[in-house]
């Protein structure tokens, strides 16, 4: 594990993430130089993407630490009270801004000087495509993806009570989308990533199937001891953006 500073914040590298992005570069282009690229490439696109979350977050108080795996990035933020849906939009929603953002400056400049090697075109398209598709499908309505926070976010101000159960169907209609166009399109990393995110709402939903029934009248409601509860005082409220 790679462990590093970069603007006060603490980021972790995982192996995992190497060998996955070494694994897709390779397969595309079957070119050493080309697939080092594309780990440079990857690499600092998901950083940029997970600063996005953990600059929002440390601006509203929140301790942060991001953490580079197999599954992209992961930011996690922890801050003393309640964070507001508002604010946790935000968070959510910076993340991708971020990216498209460093995707249309990498544009502006190649667009400004050249010309490239093909080793230098290839990086600099790639920087472009990578942000600008990561950070749209990231925003898609879908959890864990930022989209998904964000219409989490939502419905707490707007249908607290029935958020849940609303988002669950969104989630599910729309990573379904998702993968019936990645299959017609012939995108297999998308479609496995669709797929994943589609068999994850349905697993969810059974396992909260039985819990939202309620209970026999005359039985006594039974309650546990969260372990979560155990490690952060009600004061404390933590959250991890995954992206």
């Amino acid at each position: 594990m790679l462990r590093f500073t970069l603007l006060d914040i603490p980021v972790q590298v995982r192996g995992s993430f190497l060998l996955v992005a070494a694994l897709i570069g390779f397969a595309g282009v079957l070119d050493p130089a080309r697939t080092a690229a594309w780990i440079g490439i990857v690499f600092v696109s998901i950083l940029v993407h997970e600063l996005g979350h953990a600059l929002t977050a440390r601006r509203f108080g929140s301790e942060v630490a991001i953490e580079l795996n197999g599954l992209g990035g992961l930011t996690r933020w922890s801050t003393h009270g309640e964070m507001l849906p508002g604010r946790r939009a935000l968070i959510a929603a910076a993340g991708s801004a971020s990216g498209l953002a460093f995707g249309g400056l990498v544009w502006l400049l190649q667009e400004q000087f050249g010309p490239y090697s093909d080793l230098a075109a290839f990086t600099l398209d790639n920087l472009v495509f990578v942000n600008v598709l990561w950070g749209l499908i990231n925003w898609l309505p879908i959890r864990p993806l930022d989209g998904g926070h964000l219409l989490e976010s939502l419905l707490a101000k707007v249908a607290p009570e029935r958020g849940d159960a609303i988002a669950r169907v969104v989630f599910t209609t729309t990573a379904a989308i998702a993968l019936a166009v990645a299959i017609w399109a012939e995108l297999i990393f998308i479609a496995v990533l669709a797929g994943w995110l589609l068999l994850s709402e349905v697993s969810i939903a059974f396992e909260r199937r039985p819990s939202d029934r309620p209970p026999p009248q005359g039985l006594p409601v039974l309650s546990y001891d969260d372990p979560s509860e155990e490690e952060s005082s009600p004061a404390e409220e933590t959250g991890e953006l995954p992206g």
